[in-house]
């Protein structure tokens, strides 16, 4: 049926050229965006997981940044090292000249006061960004770098980190860090830990690399202490103080007349904890080389002391070495995730141009085609007038 009011040819191209028209919009944004989900109405899961991938590659790129400051910091620490272990290698043989029975100890003290100085200078200058790693000013608790970045799948993000505990190569011990830990009530634990005694003498430099536990211990009196070092050289001291049931001093000797927890009256050991980082390598054991006093009495002895920083020195330099190393895997093992993490978001959002381009001119083919076939079928109406001549 032919009609002048419903020409359903023409709507039927119409409609036709609508969609081919949405397509060509939708190719031609790929084709200047580059991208084939530009927002969360063209796909919207790929586009959320698209921005949480964008944003742990921006948290990885902050990270390495991060990295590279820390690596600066290490690298000042190693350069003044450097210089220290050169500068005790010239204190060796300025003390190995000492022992000669003709040595002019005046001027060998001369030259000892002045690599003492050079001592000094490089540790004091091993500063990168305000934090030195050699002047004992960060021992007090190990420093946490960042190194990555985790997202679970439930979405909960957590941070990765190094750990380097430093040591001082001048100063530090100086420092301590005072804590207060819950009062001890029970009473088999009071017993026990007023039955300490002591495994060392004292705690000395040698300790470092051991650990020890040196416990002073008067039961007579109202308090003890224990003292350990870990392999860092770090000491704590932790003091026991006998409390009775309303907070006054008692005897530790009343507190350990029995295992039976009554007996105790309700007393208590009250706990402080104090931390303080080691002494400086090129400072301890009785022997500041920086400031080395030689004499024809104590060459021997002092060559002993300088052997030992040598050893200490090397050590530490070891240490920052390798957290160096955990730096450098770190940064590598972040950059690779980012590039997979970029490659998947290309994945994800990016369009294909080869199929874009392609796609584009069939489109424009269409469109000529379907402006054809609405014309076309826009001719149709008139074929009636030709009815009625």
């Amino acid at each position: 049926m032919s009609s002048i009011l419903t020409n359903a040819s023409a709507l039927t191209a119409l409609q036709a050229l609508n969609m081919t028209q949405q397509n060509l919009a939708t190719t031609q944004s790929q084709i200047s965006t580059g991208l084939k989900v530009a927002s969360a109405a063209d796909n919207a899961a790929y586009w959320s997981i698209a921005q949480n991938l964008q944003s742990d590659t921006g948290v990885l790129s902050a990270v390495n940044s991060s990295l590279a400051q820390s690596q600066s910091i290490l690298g000042a620490a190693t350069a003044a090292i450097n210089t220290v272990l050169t500068t005790i290698h010239s204190i060796q043989t300025a003390l190995s000249e000492a022992n000669q029975p003709d040595a002019d100890l005046t001027q060998i003290q001369t030259t000892l006061t002045a690599l003492g100085h050079q001592l000094t200078d490089a540790v004091s200058g091993a500063s990168f960004n305000g934090v030195n790693l050699l002047d004992g000013s960060n021992d007090a608790a190990p420093l946490n770098f960042v190194s990555g970045y985790n997202v679970s799948s439930s979405g909960v993000a957590t941070f990765n980190s190094i750990a380097l505990q430093t040591q001082a190569l001048t100063g530090a011990g100086t420092t301590t860090t005072t804590t207060v830990a819950p009062d001890i009530t029970d009473a088999t634990t009071l017993k026990q830990l007023t039955a300490l005694v002591d495994n060392t003498a004292a705690v000395t430099a040698a300790s470092y690399g051991n650990d020890i536990i040196d416990t002073t211990s008067d039961t007579t009196g109202d308090s003890f202490t224990v003292t350990s070092v870990n392999l860092a050289g770090i000491s704590t001291t932790t003091t026991y103080s006998a409390v009775d049931k309303n907070g006054n001093a008692e005897t530790l000797a009343a507190l350990n007349t029995s295992a039976s927890a009554a007996t105790f009256g309700g007393g208590a050991l009250h706990v402080t904890v104090a931390t303080t980082p080691p002494a400086g390598i090129l400072t301890q054991g009785g022997v500041n080389l920086t400031a080395l006093i030689v004499n024809s009495t104590n060459v021997a002895a002092t060559e002993t002391a300088v052997n030992a920083a040598l050893t200490a020195v090397t050590s530490y330099a070891s240490v920052i070495g390798s957290t160096a190393n955990e730096f450098t895997q770190a940064t590598t093992f972040n950059s690779a995730l980012s590039t997979n993490y970029t490659t998947g978001i290309s994945a994800l959002v990016d369009a294909d141009m080869n199929q874009a381009s392609t796609r584009l001119q069939a489109l424009q083919t269409q469109q000529q085609l379907g402006v054809q076939s609405l014309s076309i079928a826009n001719q149709s109406s008139q074929l009636i007038l030709k009815l009625f001549q």
